[in-house]
């Protein structure tokens, strides 16, 4: 069995092997494994954005439990619609368990975004929360997770691109990973590794965002962040996607395919761009709340600096005073422990003898 199991666990995409049935049968993949480390910073990261905004960091913990199946539901769901659009068969109504199970093609990041926003705006409006403050964190927070995420497709080698025409730049790729279209091609044929392009975009997009966010805190209004997302989300992916021929989308009648993915990427763009203008007070979408002007962004981010100073001094002569607390016990104790031994000597000392 032992053999079965390592024999098993030897396979690239397999992270661990339990017997079952007689036989070894992959319980946890790298890709899962990548993707829980991926939500898990991405939350952590989250939590510490809320707090520097004066929020509760336990809100996003609490909204990553209403938010995450959602967002899983919504990326399959949107991967089997992509396919069947592209006219594939593979999935039915007849055989639900094919819809549902990722290991059976895979999942799409538009759908976990779209259906994981509805799942936040709900709960925004139920638990009374700042929306545009978890948003801005939560985005910024996914630029990390989809990240990480990615180099479990490069673990799983898939989406990756086409040739490079370089015998010494790009990913080799085994024939039974190999889309149709490149099965005829040389053993030693590389291929353009996207999906690590895709990560360093999403990596450096936090990095710029981070930067600046660190840097003017004072002049960032909230709700800026999240459509600086879907912009830079939605071009980035946009230029991936010449390097995508795994991508189902529609031909039109000038020849030109357009992905699904592609066609998203644009609305993506126009999304973020009207949010940002809503944020900074441009143009107004209805429905939502007018965004503090830049004075008052400016007095709300100086009073939440004076209250961190209040809470810190507070903090200080808390740990001033339990210090001289325990200085007080630990001279009570030695001032004690001094009388008792005073007190057993003077009764172990003989009396004298007089003359």
């Amino acid at each position: 069995m032992w053999e079965q199991l390592l024999t098993c666990m030897s396979q690239r995409r397999v992270a661990l092997c339990i017997p079952w049935g007689g036989e070894a049968v992959p319980l946890i993949y790298w890709y899962g494994v990548l993707a829980s480390l991926g939500i898990a910073l991405g939350a952590f990261y989250a939590s510490k954005h809320v707090e520097s905004e004066g929020g509760n960091p336990d809100d996003v913990w609490d909204a990553l439990l209403w938010v995450l199946i959602p967002a899983l539901i919504g990326a399959r769901l949107w991967y089997v619609l992509q396919a069947v659009l592209a006219g594939s068969t593979a999935f039915s109504l007849s055989d639900p368990l094919t819809i549902i199970n990722p290991r059976t093609g895979g999942m799409n990041i538009f759908g976990g975004v779209i259906f994981g926003l509805i799942a936040l705006l709900i709960y925004v409006r139920i638990r009374k929360v700042n929306g545009w403050l978890l948003a801005d964190s939560a985005l910024m927070g996914l630029l990390i997770g989809q990240g990480i995420g990615r180099f479990g497709n490069f673990i799983n080698i898939e989406l990756y691109g086409p040739p490079t025409g370089s015998d010494w730049f790009g990913m080799r790729v085994p024939l039974e990973y190999r889309l149709p279209q490149f099965q005829r091609l040389p053993e030693d044929t590389l291929f353009h590794p996207t999906m690590i392009y895709e990560a360093v975009w999403l990596f450096l997009c936090f990095g710029v965002l981070y930067f600046l966010f660190r840097r003017y805190q004072a002049r960032f209004i909230q709700g800026v962040i999240t459509g600086a997302y879907f912009v830079l989300a939605g071009f980035g992916r946009f230029i991936m996607e010449f390097w995508r021929p795994d991508q189902p989308g529609i031909t039109l009648e000038s020849g030109i395919t357009l992905s699904y993915s592609r066609i998203l990427s644009m609305i993506y763009v126009v999304v973020g761009l009207v949010i940002v203008l809503d944020r900074l007070g441009y143009v107004k979408i209805p429905f939502i709340a007018r965004p503090q002007t830049l004075k008052q962004r400016q007095r709300a981010f100086e009073e939440l600096q004076r209250e961190k100073r209040r809470k810190e001094r507070a903090r200080e002569l808390e740990r001033l005073r339990e210090q001289r607390r325990r200085e007080r016990r630990q001279r009570a104790a030695e001032a004690q422990a001094n009388g008792l031994a005073a007190s057993a000597s003077g009764e172990e000392e003989p009396p004298s003898s007089g003359k």
